[in-house]
């Protein structure tokens, strides 16, 4: 999976490249088959708040468009959160799939016989 990040406001360090690509690269265990995850990074407050930073994930699937924001006082619990929430997304994505999955080829027997 491409992990395309943009940084607006926010240093791009090494450390927070591999950061964003460890965390959203979870994702790809649910769906091995994604193609791409843009990650944007942004500052909206020069002042410290609660919501200083935002981040905003878009992963590109072949069937479905995965979208999550969060805001945070800094980028990494921002993208600690954005993660979980992807990855929940993509769980119950992949269940309900697979749940069809099964109950079309539980009919398709039933017809059958």
């Amino acid at each position: 999976m491409d992990i395309l990040i943009q940084a607006d406001g926010v240093t791009l360090t090494d450390s927070l490249k591999d950061i964003v690509d460890e965390k959203i690269g979870r994702v790809e265990h649910y769906m091995p088959r994604a193609l791409r995850a843009r990650v944007h990074l942004r500052k909206v407050s020069a002042h410290p708040s609660q919501r200083q930073f935002v981040v905003h994930v878009i992963c590109d699937l072949p069937h479905a468009t995965i979208s999550t924001e969060e805001s945070g006082p800094n980028v990494i619990s921002a993208l600690d959160i954005v993660a979980e929430k992807l990855e929940a997304r993509a769980r119950k994505l992949k269940t309900s799939r697979l749940a069809r999955r099964e109950r079309e080829n539980l009919h398709s027997r039933e017809k059958k016989d």
